[in-house]
């Protein structure tokens, strides 16, 4: 579709952009280090402006991060495939996913702030209220989870390169990963930020131009978009399942809390993630509708064409000259680009207050965040190189997402639940397992086997059983991620009830002496 030399182009362009604002914001940090080191190295308020910017930015610096972060290349490829097997439910239910997110965190984002002010991330408030046990779990939730994410849009871009222009998949996806791992460890949170700016600009301007150009000259017989356009079960079933999947692992997106760290009020946080939303709900609902009108175009053809659904957007793009297509490979490489240096300084902010507390000084706290930026980095290379390799794989990014989703969508209820004071460590680490346990034992139950049980984590979407139906298509999903919370929401405070009762009696009785409350929290009276 287009040039290799274009290709090559493109990435470096798109790439050497990004840089030079990321060397920008970098030169703002050295400032700030600089002017630590003739001060007090103990304070550490440079290290702590590399890990989280706190309190530097407003709201339409926040909004554009919001959405630039969270669009990543991966929007191409499901938002377009969830349209064109959905219809609308799908696509009015993807774009609601991804934007309610924000729209929970105009709430919970001054709650999280005004109780653990120092933080730089949520499982620092998971440490103060539940203890580090549970902040250990949640972690490594979270790093799965946002690992994961990495791995679909390292995925996603060389699997475009690969097919926009005939080359590797390594020509693109090492250049986006190591390039932006070199500003991210340079810059730190500010130049993620201040890239993503950029990036939110440029990613409006293209979507703008490239749905314009897709949208126009389709060839649509007559009844065949009745066909796409319905309301089916099938599509609320996905629309339900988008909604649950997408919001619970949204709440565990370390890159958002940072910024919701580095908002300089909480009325420029609140105002930030409204602009963020509309964007992404804009942005989700256009591609939704791309897939729509490319499958109603594909059912208008003699013999079908498009086989894999994940590329309903870009049979659209098949008929446009090759100016629109090195377009859209820009955004995606602009997307792919964003998307990384926000999960990179996301997975530092899992370490960072634990860095800050050594007795390292600053710039060896900044060298402990750039070692883990590439230790994350590499394994997430290899499995998205071999990703490229297996069709059925690389092209299944929706799956993916929801096994990803799914882990975090049980420990979602218990966690949050501890706003409550009355809810216990017991009763969430057991709404936690519960969750993992009622996963399991669905799978278990319904093919019989532990080792269904197991692959059931993966919505059956990877592993050795093959029913008809999986991951989003299959009706089972729908109904796990609607129980998960249910189940493990009425453990956690049924453990923590018993508990809070059991507490109440012993003080009574004076046998044993009442628990010490959690750090931070109120006690509770029965």
């Amino acid at each position: 579709m287009i040039s290799q030399t274009a290709a090559y182009v493109i990435i470096y362009v798109v790439l050497a952009a990004c840089s030079c604002v990321a060397v920008s914001a970098g030169y703002f940090v050295f400032q700030v280090l600089r002017k630590d080191a003739s001060g007090n190295d103990d304070d550490k308020s440079g290290a702590d402006f590399w890990y989280s910017a706190r309190g530097t930015q407003g709201p339409v610096s926040l909004g554009l991060s919001f959405f630039s972060s969270a669009m990543g290349g991966w929007v191409l490829f499901s938002a377009p495939e969830v349209g064109a097997l959905s219809g609308w439910w799908g696509t009015i239910g993807y774009a609601l996913a991804s934007s309610l997110p924000f729209v929970l965190f105009m709430w919970l984002g001054p709650i999280i702030r005004r109780r653990f002010t120092g933080g730089f991330c949520l499982t620092d408030w998971v440490r103060q209220r539940f203890g580090r046990p549970l902040q250990l779990y949640v972690s490594l939730v979270t790093v799965f989870y946002m690992w994961v994410y990495m791995v679909a849009e390292l995925t996603s871009i060389g699997n475009l390169v690969r097919d926009m222009s005939g080359l590797s998949p390594l020509n693109a996806l090492l250049p986006v990963s190591l390039i932006t791992m070199l500003y991210t460890g340079l810059s730190g949170l500010p130049g993620s930020i201040w890239t993503d700016r950029l990036q939110g600009v440029i990613m409006v301007i293209f979507i703008i131009v490239t749905i314009i150009a897709c949208f126009g000259g389709l060839h649509i017989a007559e009844g065949k978009w009745g066909e796409v356009a319905t309301w089916s079960d099938k599509g609320f079933e996905s629309l339900v399942t988008l909604i649950l999947a997408v919001l619970g692992a949204g709440l565990f997106n370390m890159g958002t809390w940072q910024r919701v760290y580095a908002a300089e009020s909480v009325g420029a946080l609140r105002k930030g993630c409204a602009f963020g939303a509309v964007l992404i709900f804009l942005t989700m609902f256009l591609f939704g509708l791309a897939g729509m009108l490319a499958e109603a175009q594909d059912r208008s053809r003699p013999e079908s064409t498009l086989v894999i659904k994940a590329l309903a957007f870009f049979d659209l793009l098949m008929s446009q000259n090759s100016g629109i297509q090195g377009l859209v490979f820009a955004l995606a490489v602009c997307m792919v680009a964003s998307s990384m240096d926000s999960l990179q300084t996301g997975l530092i902010s899992v370490l960072s207050k634990d860095i800050l507390g050594t007795t390292l000084t600053q710039v060896q706290s900044l060298i402990v965040g750039q070692m883990f930026l590439v230790a994350v980095n590499v394994p997430a290379i290899i499995m998205a190189s071999e990703s490229t390799k297996d069709p059925a794989l690389g092209w299944n990014i929706i799956n993916l997402f929801l096994v990803a989703d799914l882990i975090a969508l049980s420990i979602a209820m218990p966690i949050f639940m501890g706003l409550v004071p009355m809810m216990t460590q017991n009763g969430a680490f057991a709404g936690c397992f519960a969750g993992l346990l009622m996963i399991m034992g669905f799978g278990w139950v319904e093919f019989g086997t532990f080792v269904a049980g197991l692959e059931m984590f993966t919505l059956m979407a990877f592993g050795n059983v093959k029913p008809l139906e999986y991951g989003l298509g299959a009706s089972r999903t729908c109904i796990i991620f609607v129980l998960l919370p249910i189940v493990t929401g009425l453990v956690t405070y049924v453990i923590s009830w018993m508990e809070r009762v059991a507490e109440k009696f012993s003080v009574s009785d004076g046998t044993t002496e009442k628990a010490a409350p959690v750090a931070g929290q109120p006690e509770v009276t029965m």
